[in-house]
Order: structure tokens, then C-alpha cells, then sequence
């Protein structure tokens, strides 16, 4: 079986690493995996494992990336096409309409705002990747058999507590060993997205909170706000921009915590991530993130922008290593039970032989 991955891009992101974990998943299965994207890190990264890799300008026009993706459809003679984001399955239905390839296409986030995303009706399978965007699609119109849940799966190798690694970070920011470290992993649009502005406002307003460091992974058109904010409230020292990194679980290896404190997530891939890491996490019960975290047993789920609630919540983990090592021990138990990526490999593969036939 041959497929063809569809992404805009192949920078650091949860649809972007979805992308590279099934590419890599699908390969060590003896499936011939080729991916299609606007180039980004992660795209080197797939070459190196040996993944074919073609340059195709998704958000250009969707015309256009069509054509490209037919070549490609043709030269490697593709049974699916899988396609991420909007933007990318409409390219591929367009393509659909002229040869008639199967596609499937995952909703890493909500969809249907146009007549244009609307065409992605005509997509075979859609896959949702938690129930709050499966409820959302039908509310939109979209069939019920059409569409199935499937759940981010994390490489639960790949992912895995090292102890040689938790103290590297620390090192090299010259953070000390016992001071309350927390990462926020998130792409910066803006400051308010994924909730960078809210953990500048914990830092700066509760006193409690003024011996902690944030580590910030990830980049964007914010992030100069970002810095220009840190500066401005003096925050230089505890605030530490890291851009974006591939191997982001060296990271969360010496943190304590993960916090996302977005506006909105279909899912959080990073909170899965985290607890793969062992590490709690502490995130706005918005959107998907409900169906990720068992609250306060995993992680803990707090009311959008409440944040009193989210620095009473950081400060139960700052003050207690048990907590937060329990927490952390069992949001491994809970990722390898319910988010292991051998299980979302198995449930794509059955939807691409189903819609191949």
C-alpha cells in the first residue's frame, strides 16, 4: 500500500508531528510512506529516515498544489492520499474530483467555515482527533459515518524519561536545581492563542510565582511581543525563549510541568507528550483538552483565564515533588493505556485498507 501524507507544513506543531509519527509508524510497517509539504525541520528529518519527501506550496493555491500532488499521485502510483488541515484536504479533493483517489483527511482543528472547506464532504473518512470536533462536524453537516475518532497516539519510545537528561536544560539556562520549572510548548500567533500573555501575568502578579522559570518552545509572529513583554516586566532571567526544537522531550526532561493555558485546542498533543515525560500538566478545559487529561489525577483542568484557579493549581505542583512525581508516573500509565500511537497506527491502517477498496 502506497500513501501520500499532505501537510502545509513541516515545522514544530501537533499536526506537524502527527504528520512525522505516523510517516515513520507506516515505514516501519513495510508501507510505502511519501510526504508532501512546504518544507519546514521536521521535513529533514523524515529524509533522513529514508521518507520521501516533495516540496508542494499547499496554502499557495489549492488549484495549483493539486496539480503537483497529482504528479506525485501518479509517479508513485498512491492508493490514499491522507491530508492535514483544511487547506491541504482541499487541495486533495480537488485532485479526488479529476482521478478519483481515495482521500482521508484528519481535522486537527475545527472546519466548515466556508463553501470552500465544505468540499471536504466529499473526503471518504474524516478523522477527528477527539470527540469535541467530531460533535462539531456534525453539527455542521457533516455525515455521521462519515467520520471516526482517533485519538493522537504518542511514540512512546521515542518519549520516555531519561535521567541524564533532566538536568542538561537546567545546565545550560544556569536555572537551579530546585526552582519551579514549567514549559509552555506552543506556536506564538500572538500572546493571547496559547497563553503566553496569562503565564507573564502569573510571573509578574503573584508573589509566590516570582522564583519560577517558563521555558518557552516555539516560534511565530508573536514571539518579537513576546520578547518585547518579558523585557518590559523584567522577566529576562526567568523567561527563557528556546525557538522551536525537534526533540522537544529533551526539554520537558527537566521540567516539572507542562502548562497551556490556550484560549482554544482541538486536543493538546503536547499535554500527551508531557505525560509521556512524566511530567503534569496543568491546561484550560477548553475545546478537546477534557478528553486528554484526567483532572487531578494526571494533570489538572482549570476554567479559561481564571488565573487565580491556574496559579493556585502551578503552586500545588511547586510546592510538592510527591505530587508532582505521582502525577507524573500516572500520566505515563494513563498515555501508554489510552494514547499509544502503536493503537492509532492500527486504527488508520484498517480506515485506508477499508477506503482503498
Amino acid at each position: 500500500m502506497n500513501i501520500l501524507m499532505v501537510v502545509p507544513r513541516l515545522n514544530i506543531g501537533g499536526a506537524e508531528s502527527y504528520v512525522a509519527t505516523i510517516a515513520m509508524a507506516l515505514q516501519r510497517l513495510g508501507i510505502t510512506v511519501i510526504v508532501a509539504s512546504g518544507g519546514g525541520m521536521l521535513a529533514d528529518s523524515l529524509k533522513k529516515q529514508g521518507i520521501r519527501h516533495y516540496h508542494v506550496p499547499i496554502r499557495f493555491s489549492s488549484t495549483f498544489a493539486a496539480w503537483l500532488l497529482e504528479k506525485i499521485v501518479r509517479r508513485h502510483q498512491i492508493d490514499v492520499i491522507h491530508a492535514n488541515s483544511a487547506a491541504a484536504g482541499v487541495a486533495a479533493v480537488k485532485l479526488k474530483q479529476r482521478i478519483n483517489v481515495p482521500v482521508v483527511y484528519t481535522a486537527h482543528g475545527v472546519f466548515g467555515h466556508n463553501a470552500e472547506e465544505m468540499t471536504l464532504n466529499q473526503c471518504d473518512k474524516i478523522i477527528c482527533v477527539s470527540e469535541y470536533v467530531r460533535h462539531y462536524a456534525l453539527q455542521k453537516g457533516f455525515g455521521e459515518n462519515q467520520l471516526v475518532t482517533v485519538y493522537n497516539g504518542i511514540d512512546l519510545h521515542k518519549f520516555k524519561l531519561h535521567a541524564n537528561k533532566a538536568t542538561e536544560i537546567r545546565e545550560q539556562l544556569d536555572i537551579p536545581e530546585n526552582a519551579f520549572t514549567v514549559a509552555i510548548v506552543a506556536r506564538i500567533k500572538n500572546l493571547r492563542n496559547k497563553g503566553h500573555a496569562d503565564m507573564l501575568h502569573i510571573l509578574e502578579r503573584y508573589g509566590g510565582a516570582q522564583d519560577w522559570h517558563v521555558l518557552v518552545i516555539g516560534k511565530g509572529n508573536g514571539l518579537w511581543k513576546l520578547k518585547y513583554r518579558i523585557w518590559k516586566q523584567k522577566l529576562g532571567q526567568r523567561v527563557h525563549c528556546l525557538g522551536h526544537r525537534v526533540h522537544v522531550q529533551d526539554i520537558l526532561a527537566g521540567v516539572d510541568a507542562t502548562v497551556l493555558p490556550s484560549n482554544f485546542e482541538t486536543f493538546g498533543l503536547v499535554l500527551l507528550e508531557s505525560m509521556a515525560m512524566e511530567k503534569p500538566v496543568v491546561t484550560y478545559a477548553v475545546g478537546g483538552t477534557p478528553e486528554a487529561v484526567d483532572h487531578e489525577r494526571t494533570g489538572f483542568l482549570v476554567e479559561k483565564h481564571n488565573l487565580d484557579d491556574l496559579y493556585q493549581r502551578l503552586s500545588m505542583l511547586a510546592d510538592d515533588k510527591e505530587l508532582r512525581l505521582s502525577m507524573g508516573r500516572q500520566g505515563r500509565q494513563w498515555v501508554e493505556s489510552h494514547f499509544d500511537s502503536n493503537d492509532m497506527i492500527k486504527k488508520l491502517v484498517d480506515i485506508y485498507q477499508d477506503v482503498k477498496k
